[in-house]
This record gives C-alpha cells, structure tokens and sequence, in this order.
C-alpha cells in the first residue's frame, strides 16, 4: 500500500474520533445552558451515539456494495455540517437533531476503514492497526488540550466548529483524490456473504465475544464519557483543567494502541485484552476512592492504555471469528454493537448517579467488567482447542 494512502487513512481516524469525544468534552457546559440533570446529560450522549449505532449497521453492510470513497467523504461533510451548526441550536430539541445528522455522518468511516485496511493489509496487521488507533487516541488528546484553552476563550460554539473543521477538510480530501484506491471500492466481500456462512461453533463464538464486548464497553463508555463531568462536579476541578485531566486518558491510549499493536503480533489477542478487561474492572472502584486528584489522572492514564489496547486487539479477534461474512459487514456489526452499548451506557449511568450517588453508581458498573472477564477466560481456553485463522 501507498504511504500516503496510509497517511490518509490514519489522518481520516484522527479527523473522524473528535467527533467522537466532542460531546463529553462540553457535556459541563451543555449542562448549564440547557439546565438539564445528569440523566438528561447522559440521554444527549445516547442519542447520539444510538443514531451512530444505527448508522455503523447500515453503513457497514452497504460498504461492500457501494463506493466507499463516496461513503467516507459525503459522511465526513454531514459530520462537519451537522456539529458547526449544533453550536447555533436556540433549544434542546433542535440540538438534539443537529447531533443526530452528526452521528450519521460520524458513522460512515469506522466500520469502512477497518474493511478497508483488513483488505489491503494483508502483512503486518497488527501494526497498522496499532499505528492506526494510535492517530485516533493522539487527535483526541490534542483536541481536550486545545479545546480546553479554548473554551473559557471563544465559548461552546466556537469549540464545535473549530473541531468540525478537521472533518471537512479530510471529507474534500476522500472527494477530490485517490487516499481511497479505487480497487477497494468494490471488493468480493459481497461475493462472500453471498456464498459462505458461518457454522455453528464460529457463529457461537462471535456471539460470545460480542457479548464480552458489550459488557466491557458499556463500563467504559459510560466513565469515559462521564469523565470530564466527574473532574468538574465531584472533584472540584474548573472546566478546563477538568479537559486537561481527562486528556491523561488518550495520553495513555496512544502509549496502549502502539504496545498492543507489538503484543498481538506475539501473544494470543484473547490473553491481552483478559488482562485489559481485568485492569478497567480495577480502575472503577479506586475511582470511588478518596484519593487525591493527581492520584485519579494516573489511574486514568493507565485506564486509557489498557482500553486502547483492547480495542486494537478486539478489531483482530473480530476479523478472524466473522471470516463467513463481507469485512465490511462484520466490522459494522462490531461498531454497531459497541455504539449501541455506548449509547445505554452514559444514561444509565447518569440515572445511577442521580438515583444512588457517583461512588456507588462505578460499584455497580464494575460487574459487567467481571462478567466480560469470565467469557473471556473461557474463550481463551477453548481457543487452544480451535486452529486460528491467521489475522
């Protein structure tokens, strides 16, 4: 592969991933402007990322159909549009449709890069794609640094613009040049959905691991999300000190991204993200600790590395389990799953936190960490079992 098409593809992540965390980031403000409680805090974040969800399933599938190139770009133009014009919303309802266009353009890429780099890097994978989420993790601790500063400066409008741009620019880039090879526009993966399935034991499986998936993500988004809020309402930090400190996070996310990538290419997927699943399962109830606050952004870097590891490792496992269905239409499944998990997460944990309290609420999210940690010591045992397909 060309290295600037690489280039390309890990610079569209990086674009594509502020999108991702711009909300959280001014989740504080929004607050305030629209006077809402944690609950309803925690419901903005769900339909965003639940209209994301729906989207990754739909523009997973059609990816093996139809021109990617197009997908990427028209989707990171509707990205830019809907989120500049979020900041000019004059009540809820509209911001909630202006962050709703939003999502479904944020959709389009994940589930069409992964294809896309899983098609055209055969040699080298886990490198790629530790290379790849580490572009991701890196724009968005470049974004809490920056919007951080900017935000007592040109306020929440001015923050959501300023983070749109990115997207724009890479959407024109998707438009107007090859970054996409036109051979990966349309593929076989088609061909194979059409003429392969998967049996029994691989179909149990995936499910398996889809559902260790799910019980991981929907513990992490939901702190992760909550993070900036927590750092303002519970430790006493101002606005942008609480971006700062939430920054540590993807500080340790890009260390994390860039070692799982080496450890995957030596150790069984599986075994690395049992040991990240049971350090997150660690970090919630230290959290709920009384601790002082530089104590939390250490634990919060190593929170980031370790989650970060595991989504590279998951991306692997996801490519081998489902080898009987189109890559775009597994990896939509993967980002679809994942999303609509994010999407439960932070209102879920917004209304434990109004209902019981921030400590008790990260006690009660630390048990589907434990689930997750059970399947996934099964699936490693079994895996043993299994002849894997190299990845």
């Amino acid at each position: 592969m060309k290295a600037n098409h690489l280039k390309a593809k890990f610079l569209g992540h990086s674009a594509n991933d502020l999108f991702w965390f711009i909300l959280p980031l001014v989740l504080p403000s929004l607050l305030s402007r629209f006077n809402l409680n944690f609950t309803q805090a925690g419901g903005i974040l769900t339909v965003y990322l639940l209209f994301t969800a729906i989207g990754s399933f739909v523009m997973g599938r059609l990816s093996d159909r139809i021109s990617r190139r197009k997908m990427l770009s028209y989707g990171f133009i509707l990205a830019a549009a809907g989120l500049s014009a979020s900041g000019f919303a004059p009540n809820l309802p509209v911001f909630l449709i202006l962050i709703s266009l939003t999502a479904i353009g944020v959709s389009t890429f994940h589930p069409v890069m992964y294809a896309v780099i899983d098609e055209t890097c055969p040699v080298g994978k886990s490198r790629v794609m530790g290379i790849y989420e580490s572009f991701g993790t890196s724009a968005i601790l470049l974004m809490f640094f920056v919007n951080g500063f900017l935000l007592s400066r040109i306020g929440v409008r001015g923050v959501l613009i300023v983070t749109a741009v990115p997207g724009l620019l890479m959407g024109l880039v998707y438009k107007f040049s090859d970054a996409i090879p036109a051979s990966t526009v349309l593929n076989n993966s088609a061909e194979k959905v059409n003429n392969r399935r998967l049996g029994k034991l691989e179909a149990s499986r995936l499910v398996l691991f889809l559902v260790s998936v799910i019980l991981r993500v929907v513990a992490v988004t939901a702190l992760l999300n909550f993070l900036p809020t927590i750092f303002v309402n519970f430790f006493g930090l101002p606005e942008s000190r609480a971006a700062y400190a939430t920054a540590f996070y993807f500080v340790g996310g890009v260390a994390g991204s860039l070692l799982a990538g080496k450890l995957s290419e030596h150790f069984n997927s599986f075994a690395v993200i049992l040991v990240g699943t049971v350090f997150i399962a660690f970090t919630l109830p230290v959290l709920a600790g009384n601790l002082p606050v530089w104590t939390y952004v250490i634990i919060v870097m190593l929170f980031g590395a370790f989650g970060s590891g595991c989504i590279i490792n998951q991306n692997l496992l996801i490519s081998r389990l489902g080898q009987g269905l189109g890559k775009g239409e597994v990896f939509g499944i993967l980002m679809g799953t994942m999303t609509v998990t994010s999407a439960l997460g932070p209102g879920i944990f917004g209304l434990v936190i109004d209902s019981i309290g921030y400590r008790s609420a990260l006690y009660i999210f630390t048990l589907p960490l434990l689930i997750s940690i059970i399947i996934l010591a099964y699936l490693l045992k079994t895996d043993r079992a299994v002849k894997p397909a190299e990845v």
